[in-house]
């Protein structure tokens, strides 16, 4: 005789357990991804600090990007006096790459916060919590009576 009860139980594959390692897959891979925006914004925000705190120790740095961006070729002559235009484009190159990857930074962890919330929110417990909470005897409207209290 076969013994069907065996043979049922002998499956290991379950879909729910299959589906809960995927999200928790997931919600670490959105933790992770908090984590290095977090990691490069810190990172930007240190660097503008450090440049803002001490120009001296950036002065290289940004005498290579002037010579980059055009260096004397970008002089104007207005009435004998030389006005240099190179510093002023490569201080609006710095600040909007700085401004991109910052914004690329908080986008990560934008991106890794939404993630973590979608795979772990669970919405139906949000749902009864708040159906439990503004249930039906809390929906009173503000100026309606309510019963015999005025009676």
């Amino acid at each position: 005789m076969k013994d069907y009860g065996r043979e049922d139980s002998a499956s290991s594959f379950n879909l729910q357990s299959f589906l809960q390692l995927i999200r928790a897959c997931g919600a670490i891979l959105g933790v992770v991804t908090i984590v290095i925006g977090l990691v490069y914004a810190t990172r930007l925000f240190g660097l503008v600090f450090a440049a803002l705190d001490d120009p001296a120790a950036f002065q290289a740095l940004f005498g290579k990007w002037v010579e980059a961006v055009g260096g004397d070729d970008l002089n104007l002559d207005v009435a004998g006096t030389a006005i240099r235009g190179a510093p002023p484009l490569a201080i609006g190159v710095i600040g909007g790459g700085v401004f991109i990857l910052t914004w690329l930074s908080m986008g990560l962890i934008g991106v890794g916060a939404k993630t973590v919330s979608w795979l772990l929110g669970d919405r139906e417990a949000v749902k009864k919590v708040l159906a439990h909470a503004l249930g039906p005897a809390r929906r009173s409207e503000p100026g309606a009576s309510g019963g015999s209290a005025g009676a």
